[in-house]
């Protein structure tokens, strides 16, 4: 009867000494605590888009994943809100270009076309090759000519 206990206690005193030594070499060295980021490898960016006529939709602090693209974010926030999209990707360099928002269709004859700014500036790349980083703030908008 008393073997069982002492194998019991052995068993638990290794236990504890192993979960011990677990935390210790997972301490950092300094002693400092280790702060983890639950959201590790996501972002957070705003959106606006402005269909023309005075009407802009704002999307604020919309959270992507890291290496997420203009055109991720657009997609995203399209089937959240029940906008419609319409696009082609012609892959490579060329990427996705924007057919429609919301059924706001590219004039060809009028020359007016969707075109996005990141934090104010006009892109000089496609939607599908800008990578958002955390802050970005994306502006798409149905406009004559490119205005810089």
């Amino acid at each position: 009867m008393k073997l069982p206990i002492k194998i019991i206690i052995i068993i638990l005193i290794f236990a504890a000494g192993f979960l011990f030594g677990w935390q210790v070499a997972l301490a950092p060295a300094d002693g400092q605590p280790v702060l983890t980021n639950q959201n590790a490898g996501e972002i957070k960016t705003d959106l606006a888009i402005d269909f023309g006529g005075g009407r802009i939709q704002n999307y604020n602090q919309i959270a992507m994943p890291e290496g997420s693209s203009v055109f991720d974010l657009l997609k995203k926030a399209a089937a959240e809100n029940n906008l419609a999209l319409d696009y082609k990707d012609y892959g490579g360099k060329m990427g996705v270009f924007i057919n429609s928002i919301d059924n706001i269709k590219n004039a060809l004859a009028g020359d007016t076309f969707w075109q996005f700014w990141i934090n104010g500036q006009y892109s000089q790349v496609g939607a599908s090759s800008y990578k958002l980083k955390d802050g970005d703030k994306a502006e798409w908008k149905y406009i004559k000519g490119q205005i810089d």
